[in-house]
């Protein structure tokens, strides 16, 4: 029972392995997995891959995802993983409370202006 508590819990670390046609490959910790895409994050670069198109197994630690490409391929993966981050981050950055906005501030000109009009206008009338 001692032994039991001192254990962390079972946290799975899913990877995505990227293979290229000249011969290379990388391995990047998945961040995300949606119905789409997987996104993963690696030093060399981030990558935004089409579930569709990879390969899944079963490791000690996780799973593991297989995606065989081309180097043209993997260019546009991190360019799209780029592009999916940058759109999430200027959504977050640019949200605005509807609440929080002030209104815009009355016409006070015009609505002096109308008053002084109406008022000329009953004086105008009440003289003729």
């Amino acid at each position: 029972m001692l032994l039991r508590s001192n254990r962390e819990p079972y946290e799975p670390e899913d990877v995505l392995i990227i293979t290229k046609d000249d011969g290379t490959a990388d391995i990047a910790p998945i961040v995300t997995i949606n119905d789409e895409r997987i996104y993963a994050e690696s030093p060399q670069g981030n990558y935004a891959v089409p579930v569709g198109d990879a390969r899944s197994f079963v490791g000690r630690k996780g799973r593991i995802f297989m995606y065989p490409s081309t180097v043209e391929n993997v260019t546009d993966c991190q360019r799209i993983a780029a592009l999916e981050r940058s759109t999430v981050l200027r959504s977050i950055t640019h949200f605005e409370d509807q609440q929080a906005l002030p209104g815009k501030p009355l016409p006070l000109f015009k609505i002096m202006l109308g008053v002084a009009a109406v008022v000329l206008l009953i004086i105008i009338l009440k003289a003729v």
